[in-house]
């Protein structure tokens, strides 16, 4: 269970900084088209996705979403290295679950396809079962 625990939070770690790094970007500035543009989303003929990332949804009192997983990704890998307690890292990872939980909610609610936002609420679930499995 150790190996397997281990796999999963850095991948999801890794996984989770490259989708937030992206939704932050494309938040201000123009995603390139292979990673989210219209040839790979319909969502809007000129930007693709990540007009996703610039609706009310994308942000927390203000803060993009993105943003948030980028603090939450590098606190959990520092407190994994550091060998903080689990229990600590799967409180954190629970908000992170629960909140993808919301917005995926949300892009099933409202037929929406976003690849980059689906990438990171994968993430989020494979830090939370990953940190569980520590756990048992």
């Amino acid at each position: 269970m150790t190996l397997l625990s281990g796999v999963l939070v850095w991948a999801g770690l890794v996984t989770g900084l490259a989708a937030a790094s992206a939704a932050l970007y494309g938040r201000y500035r123009t995603l390139p088209a292979f990673l989210t543009g219209p040839a790979v989303c319909k969502l809007d003929e000129a930007n693709g996705c990540q007009v996703l990332f610039r609706t009310r949804y994308a942000a927390l009192l203000g803060v993009p979403n993105s943003a948030i997983g980028l603090v939450f990704y590098l606190l959990v890998a520092v407190g994994w290295v550091t060998g903080r307690p689990v229990q600590l890292l799967m409180a954190g990872a629970s908000a992170a679950c629960a909140m993808s939980i919301y917005l995926a909610y949300v892009l099933i609610r409202d037929r929406l396809d976003c690849r980059i936002c689906w990438t990171g609420h994968a993430a989020n679930v494979a830090i939370w079962i990953g940190l569980g499995l520590r756990l048992l």
